[in-house]
Parts: structure tokens; sequence; C-alpha cells
């Protein structure tokens, strides 16, 4: 097994490397064949300072739900010179999409955005740009390790796409978050997450919603140790989920390049591509929240991947593998808290008038949750169930193969419950505040309304 993994990485590599040789021949292609600026904006800097730009804009007619008019493509450009690429995946919606543009020296700049018609769907080659709006971040003498969060802005990576998902519409960068924690008295630890629209590999979907609670895709990127204003560390999340040492490129600044290079999305610091996203990041308080909690600031990331299997044909109102699921609006979505000891947890719903349960397992023993911390998994429900019909949820321990002599599912507790709208925005069900409790295998307890 792994002389075959081996093999089918140094093949990734091989295809990835060839790819890389065209990208900036092609790159510089896209920039002569774009339409005139749609929109242009001028900025003027006291300094060299970490900037980012709003993009108001729409793609009209555009669908991430069909095939053929899923996204207008723009080219995103700083003094007339290719910055990065923006998918218009709100379609036919006016969304502020934000990206990161690096650091920009000290004086005049010109930040503009044009259609780039090889790269937009051949049915959505049309876009508005309502407004664009300059976003300066932090000047050097701000990005200092002192100033946490301008720090975090000055090294976010940026990701150049994976090559078979170039004008294919899928596995997009949608968001990306950055965390901040602390190791000693000394060490700052700043770690980069993108979530993608979904995956083409790896986990399939209705263990997603199972083991997740989303059918996106959520990766860790890159992770950086900084000690007294400077970093000792740099490693990323490669093939196969391999810590690396980071030894790429940088642009813009300070920002390491990394291309997604596996179909559940993992990096390479070895290659490019001829497109590239950088999503201006945010910060995540994760500490007794999920990440899955991110995308709820942002309710077209759940619409935008539901699109996508719907695209990918992965929704139907009858199920019928584990790689198809319902519509993710009629999911009950819970988020809890475990320690996992030799154990996995799995939830039951009952609803008014309902014979029987709802479980987040389906039955099935894999589809349990066996890792601990803050975590979110979701229970389909009958398509005319409103969330007021929901009574109880009640969770279960399992006992795992996992040898551990102190088996055990401890200080488990539910955090939040949410549904998703027509619109697909969050909203919370409200349920009874219980103290944290530790269960043994076999054991349930029940929470209500």
């Amino acid at each position: 097994m792994k002389i075959e993994l081996t093999f089918r990485y140094l093949q990734l590599l091989f295809l990835i490397l060839i790819y890389t040789s065209t990208a900036m021949r092609l790159t510089a292609q896209n920039i002569s064949q774009a339409s005139e600026a749609l929109a242009s904006e001028s900025l003027n800097l006291a300094e060299d300072t970490e900037v980012g730009l709003e993009i108001e804009a729409r793609s009209p007619g555009a669908s991430w739900a069909r095939p053929g008019a899923e996204a207008a493509a723009l080219l995103v450009l700083v003094d007339g010179v290719y910055n990065q690429d923006l998918l218009l995946w709100a379609g036919d919606e006016s969304f502020r999409y934000r990206v990161l543009l690096g650091r920009l020296s000290q004086g005049k700049h010109t930040l503009s955005v044009a259609l780039n018609p090889p790269r937009s769907a051949p049915k959505a080659r049309r876009a508005e740009v309502k407004n664009l709006r300059p976003l300066p971040l932090a000047t050097i003498s701000q990005s200092k390790v002192d100033d946490e969060d301008y720090f975090a802005l000055a090294h976010s990576p940026v990701l150049y796409a994976r090559a078979n998902t170039i004008d294919r519409f899928t596995d997009l960068p949608l968001l990306m978050y950055y965390e901040i924690l602390h190791e000693g008295a000394s060490n700052l630890i700043v770690r980069y997450t993108a979530i993608f629209t979904n995956e083409d590999g790896g986990t399939q979907t209705a263990a997603l919603m199972s083991r997740w609670g989303r059918a996106t895709d959520i990766e860790w990127v890159l992770q950086l140790r900084a000690r007294a204003g400077r970093i000792i560390e740099e490693t990323y999340q490669g093939v196969e989920h391999e810590t690396k040492s980071f030894s790429g490129s940088r642009t813009a600044g300070s920002h390491p390049l990394l291309a997604t290079a596996s179909d559940n999305n993992n990096f390479s610091d070895l290659a490019c591509s001829a497109v590239r996203f950088a999503p201006l990041p945010s910060r995540a308080r994760l500490e007794s929240a999920t990440r899955e909690s991110v995308m709820d600031a942002y309710p077209q990331s759940y619409r935008v991947m539901t699109e996508e299997l719907i695209r990918e044909r992965r929704i139907s109102e009858t199920p019928a593998d584990i790689n198809t699921i319902a519509d993710p609006r009629e999911y009950l979505y819970i988020e809890a808290a475990s320690e996992q000891e030799g154990t996995a947890l799995a939830f039951d719903v009952k609803v008014a008038g309902q014979p029987g349960v709802f479980s987040s397992d389906m039955g099935n023993a894999r589809l349990r949750i066996d890792r601990s911390g803050n975590f979110r998994t979701a229970v389909r429900l009958p398509k005319d169930v409103s969330p007021a019909m929901v009574e109880t949820i009640t969770a279960r321990c399992h006992e795992t193969a996992a040898p551990n002599a102190m088996r055990g599912c401890k200080n488990m507790r539910l955090m939040r419950v949410l549904t998703l709208d027509e619109s697909f925005v969050p909203r919370s069900v409200p349920f009874r505040d219980q103290p944290p409790s530790s269960l043994a295998p076999g054991e349930t307890k029940v929470f209500k309304r």
C-alpha cells in the first residue's frame, strides 16, 4: 500500500510539473485576452502596506448549479499586472467578494478588475462590477509579531488552483480563516485553513454530512510558529495529510505560495498553475465553536456547496448510495463537544408525530464521530418536518475497536442545534442548557427542548 501511495504521489507531482511549465504562458494569455477593465480604483499609500480589495459584483444569468453557466471569471490586476483570479461563484446575486492583494509599495497604485472570457463558463461570459473598495490592512511597522492580526494577514498563503479543477468549476476555495494560538510564554502560532466548495476525492458526501455536518471540504493549509518577531517554523498539509516543512516561493511580500495538489485538497509547495486565488482571511476563535461555524457568517457558502452537489448529481430526494444526500436544508445540524477515549458518538432525533427516530450514523458504525473536541453532525429529517417539531436529541456512546482501558465519551455537552432556512441562512433551534456529562459505552443522554 505504501509503494502504491508513493507511486500515485509521484504521478501527481509529474503532472503538476508538466502543468507548471506552461503556467506563466497561460497566465500572460489570460491577461492579453481580457476585456477592458470593468472597474478600477486608485490607491495612494504613505508606506508599504498589506492591502485587500472588496469587489461587489455579479455574473448575470450564471449559476454554480448549471453546467456550462457556472460563473464568470475576473482577473484582478495591480498596476496592470496579474495578481489573482476571482470566480463569481455567487452567480446572478450581487455579492461582496474579498481578496488579499498582498504587500504594495509606497506610492500610487491602480487596482482594477477585468472579465476573463477564457476562464469564464461558456454561458456566463458577462460580469457587472458595482464597486471596488481598497482595504489597507497593515503597514510594515504594524506587521510585527506583537500585532498578531496584522502579522497573520501579512503571512497568509496564496493558493494556486488544482490543475484538474481549472475550467471545471469544482473544489473552489471559498473562504480562508486563521487561528491565533500561544505556545508557552514566547511562541506565537498562526494556523490558516481554507474552506472549499466540496472535494472530488476523499470522504464520500453522505459520510461528510454524518461525521462533519457539511459537504464543503475544510482543510488546514499552513501553520507558522514565531518567536521574538521571527518565524522559526513553517509547515503545511501535504498530500496524504502529511505535515511538511514549507520551502517554496513567496509573492507580494511574505505570502507563501502553495498549490492545491490532490483531489481531497491537500497541498504542495513544489508547483503552480495558471490560476491562483487569495481569499482575504478572517480570524476565527474556535475555543468553544466548530470549524463549520465559520460558514455560518457566510450563508452563501451553504448555497454554493449545494449547487456544486446538484451539478455533480450528488443530491437526490431518494439518496441511494454513500455519495448522495438529500437537500442540505432538510437536515438538523447538531454541534457538540466530547473527549473520546476508545469511543464514538452518534445522535438520534425524535420528531413529533413521527414513529421511531432519525439517526446521524444511519445505522453504520463508520459514520459515528470518534474524534475529540468540538464537532458538528447532520441528521436528515422528513421533508415536511419543521424545526418546531423536533422534540429530543439523544446522544449515544459506542465502543470502538481502538484499545483503551478508560473508555468513555467524557465531558460531553450539546453546544448548538441549527437548521438552514430556504435561503440557506442558519437558524438556531433552542434546547435546554445542561452541564457536561460523561457516558460509558452503551450509555445515552437525552436533550430536551
